[in-house]
């Protein structure tokens, strides 16, 4: 299926939209979107990076911060398993969601996790993901996505990239993106990179295994 794609620049990440060719109704008639941060307790490589302090203040009570100054959330919650992160959380007005075990593990993937929330909350009919180990977050990036999300099936932030990227082939680099007789410039690059800052998707798109749709 064919796409529209709408890029939507602020001064740190690029807003992407995943947007249908025949508009679908039901987009701006949700009845519940759920802003939603994973934060599990059991990270190997930074144990428990969620409360790493920048200043301080901790990523997990900067993003909260931001997350509740946007206008079109229906609920805040924070999933996770561990005692130190739920202390962190309810300082705020914000809902905890205490994750099974099996989601909580490093095999389990984020998908995983947004699929069992909404096993256990029927009536969330959109989730937006919201990584709070993004420290440029800003309430300005999620209203706009939130503005966008109402006629889109999906929303995620993006960054653009102008990096020269090189694949080692039979012992040999060769330029992958870029050719090395008409090196573009920087303005010229197209290409963007997901940031990871945050994620909107339906509850149809996150229960079939996606948070993006691009057909």
């Amino acid at each position: 299926m064919m796409i529209k794609v709408l890029l939507l620049s602020v001064s740190f990440a690029t807003i992407f939209a995943c947007i249908h060719v025949k508009w679908n109704p039901l987009y701006s008639n949700r009845k519940h979107l759920a802003a939603l941060v994973l934060a599990r307790g059991g990270s190997k490589a930074i144990p428990l990076k969620n409360l790493a302090k920048i200043g301080n203040e901790s990523l997990l009570s900067r993003s909260l911060k931001v997350i509740l100054k946007v206008n079109g959330f229906d609920s805040i919650w924070v999933s996770t398993d561990n005692y130190q992160i739920y202390r962190e959380v309810i300082k705020s007005s914000v809902n905890i969601y205490w994750r099974s075990a099996e989601s909580a593990t490093d095999e389990a993937t984020s998908i995983f996790a947004i699929q069992q929330f909404l096993v256990d909350h029927p009536y969330v009919n959109a989730v937006a993901l919201v990584q709070c180990t993004s420290p440029f977050l800003k309430m300005e990036y999620l209203q706009q996505a939130v503005t966008l999300f109402t006629r889109n099936e999906c929303v995620f932030s993006v960054s653009r990239s102008n990096n020269l990227r090189w694949k080692k082939v039979d012992n040999e680099l060769v330029p992958l993106n870029f050719d090395l007789k008409n090196r573009p410039r920087r303005q010229d690059f197209q290409e963007f990179i997901e940031n990871g800052m945050f994620y909107f998707s339906t509850r149809k798109l996150i229960e079939n295994g996606y948070l993006q749709n691009l057909g």
